[in-house]
């Protein structure tokens, strides 16, 4: 069954911008990413059904990209529709933040203002917004300092696991964005579900503005660049088909702060002059590192025998 997003077997469900991927297995199971908010997770099981065919009871697993509130709000709603068996994995650091650890945050109104041009990308809803800031205070981290979850997680994924129940998808150590940020990568079909490591604006892929290490966030840039990426399917922002996500040109036409412009397999490029006019050292530091890795012959993880 190919019918999802891209003749993918991939559901995707959103709610203003915050989006939620369900996955089909070969066996017919299903896995969902970050379900986000209650709304958020109501809507996933819907598409699970719309868009796979499937019934909810197929959910085996929910893995979440990292453990800010926007991405773990909804799994009680979601495992509430779900059989019982169903298990949550969240990444490896989340372990250590669910036992104390206090995790970084980045500045919240200077990021965001970072962020402001993702906003625009996906239709407003106001009950969206009142969900996530309503759930700031109640599940994850960021509007709290502490990590706090309302579920119990069956484990915790690091760098090469594979993602339960999916066969050919691997899990990605992602920092930058968060400590615990995390992607989830399959290489037969050049697929990478980025969370909030790469988000999209304009057609286009753009590594995070917000971040709490950008010397971090520029090392995950450099690992991510050297994959073979065709479908992007992003946290927030519309998900991108291109014959390489990655390929472009840099800032002034590209993304606002970012580096790389997709080129998406119908639609022409895109410039974004008015929105290029200031620059920050998170875009000065990744179109250096675009500029050396055009040339670059990529590779995907299919190598690898954790894939």
């Amino acid at each position: 069954m190919t019918g999802g997003l891209f003749g993918l077997p991939i559901a995707v469900a959103s709610r203003w911008i915050f989006n939620s991927y369900a996955v089909r297995s070969p066996e017919g199971t299903v896995a969902v990413v970050d379900p986000g908010l209650p709304s958020v997770a109501e809507a996933v099981l819907d598409a699970i059904a719309d868009q796979l065919a499937l019934d909810p009871r197929d959910v085996r697993t929910v893995v979440c990209t990292h453990g800010h509130s926007d991405h773990v709000g909804g799994v009680s709603t979601l495992l509430d529709g779900c059989d019982a068996g169903t298990e949550v994995h969240l990444p490896q650091r989340c372990e250590a933040y669910l036992a104390g650890e206090t995790p970084r945050l980045f500045p919240l109104v200077e990021s965001s203002l970072r962020f402001m041009p993702v906003y625009r990308e996906q239709p407003f809803s106001a009950g969206a917004l009142r969900e996530f800031l309503a759930g700031t205070s109640k599940v994850g981290f960021g509007g709290r300092p502490q990590m706090t979850v309302d579920f119990d997680p069956a484990g915790f994924l690091g760098e090469g696991a594979p993602v339960p129940s999916l066969p050919g998808w691997v899990t990605l150590s992602t920092p930058g964005h968060s400590d615990d940020s995390t992607c989830f990568y399959h290489a037969d079909s050049a697929t990478l579900i980025s969370g909030d490591t790469v988000v999209t604006q304009d057609g286009t892929a753009w590594f995070n503005p917000e971040y709490v290490d950008l010397e971090l966030a520029g090392e995950t840039a450099d690992r991510l660049l050297s994959l073979e990426v065709r479908h992007l399917l992003p946290g927030h922002g519309p998900p991108i088909e291109a014959r390489d996500v990655w390929a472009g040109r840099e800032a002034p036409d590209g993304p606002p702060h970012g580096c790389v412009a997709a080129r998406p397999l119908l639609a022409p490029p895109r410039t974004l002059g008015a929105l290029t006019g200031s620059r920050d050292p998170w875009g000065a530091a990744l179109r250096s590192r675009c500029a050396r890795h055009r040339h670059r012959p990529r590779h995907s993880t299919r190598d690898a025998d954790s894939t």
